[in-house]
């Protein structure tokens, strides 16, 4: 029976393999990308993001919608001013959560700010010293804390946006694929055998970070669980229901390895993860998280990186750390 398993998923991973589309060397807004609208779309995103996460009510996190407003070509200045601020007084960052800090790394970036002067906190420093002997990156910033899988990926991905070499990188891939789960996807908690969509779609991303391609076997069982879950219509989501989010970070993994995210190997029944996307898309240029068409800012923000990763051929991450100039629409 364990024969038949194993034989069952090396045949899974080799149709994979086989089947990965590299993402074309167009320019953005070539054919098939130009038919999709999305320079109207990416535009029309960001106006509803821009006026949402300014306006004196909003209490939310700014900093993906600041990442994909930077994709879109958009300046953030104004939103890392009250991030600035925000941080100066604790407010939506604590020690407590590495992740606080990884994502505001990532929101200074997007602002062309040193993380290592912002809002009055070394960012960097902090996040680099927080590393564990294994290779971890720790759930707090005091360098304890070895459960959360969520925090290790951002660790990684928040130094390689800045630019930074990834400290005992080896040791930080071994601890990531060690807590690879048996059927190749990745869970939040080390404890949680379940595996996400979208977390296993982060490490992907932060697989790539480390060095690795779609050739490589942890990579490659990462796509095969993705590819074993993917909906009818090509979408994603939790237990066969669509969400923005899942699709949005399906797209922004494959662009990270330079896969076609709209390829054969990602396409059912006609429909693809950026086509499962769209069906978010509201009149007002917000996406929903899912099918209850009401508009979200988290779903919209991680949509905006999406189309922007997809429209350019390369990821957000790739464009901080090479400190390359927006889109231009």
């Amino acid at each position: 029976m364990r024969k038949t398993k194993k034989s069952i998923l090396s045949i899974t991973l080799l149709i994979v393999a086989m089947a990965l589309t590299v993402l074309p060397s167009a320019a953005p807004g070539s054919t098939g990308r130009e038919s999709l609208e999305l320079p109207k779309t990416i535009t029309k995103t960001a106006q509803f993001l821009e006026k949402e996460m300014l306006a004196s009510d909003y209490e939310g996190i700014m900093e993906w919608g600041m990442i994909g407003l930077y994709g879109a070509g958009k300046d953030v200045g104004s939103f890392a001013k009250i991030r600035e601020a925000q941080i100066a007084r604790g407010e939506m960052i604590s020690e407590f959560k590495n992740t606080d800090y990884q994502r505001s790394i990532l929101g200074a970036l997007a602002a062309g700010k040193s993380p290592n002067a912002y809002g009055n906190k070394k960012l960097l420093e902090s996040e680099i010293a927080s590393q564990q002997a294994n290779g971890k990156f720790a759930d707090s910033l005091s360098g304890e804390g070895a459960r959360m899988v969520n925090a290790h990926i951002w660790g990684v991905i928040s130094l390689y946006a800045a630019g930074q070499e990834i400290p005992n990188s080896e040791k930080a891939l071994q601890w990531l694929v060690e807590h690879q789960n048996a059927d190749g996807g990745f869970s939040i908690d080390t404890e949680i055998k379940e595996s996400d969509i979208d977390m296993t779609a982060m490490a992907i991303i932060a697989m790539a970070c480390l060095g690795q391609d779609a050739a490589c076997d942890p990579v490659q069982k990462a796509l095969a669980y993705l590819r074993q879950q993917q909906n009818d219509d090509g979408s994603f989501g939790a237990w066969g229901i669509p969400t923005a989010e899942s699709c949005a970070q399906v797209i922004q993994a494959l662009t990270m390895l330079g896969i076609d995210p709209t390829g054969d190997a990602w396409v059912k029944n006609g429909g693809n993860p950026l086509t499962g996307l769209l069906q978010f898309r509201l009149d007002n240029g917000a996406f929903s998280h899912g099918p209850e068409k009401i508009p979200n800012v988290m779903a919209t923000s991680q949509a905006l990186v999406a189309l922007v990763d997809y429209y350019t051929g390369q990821s957000i991450y790739q464009k901080l750390r090479d400190g390359q100039e927006p889109v231009k629409l």
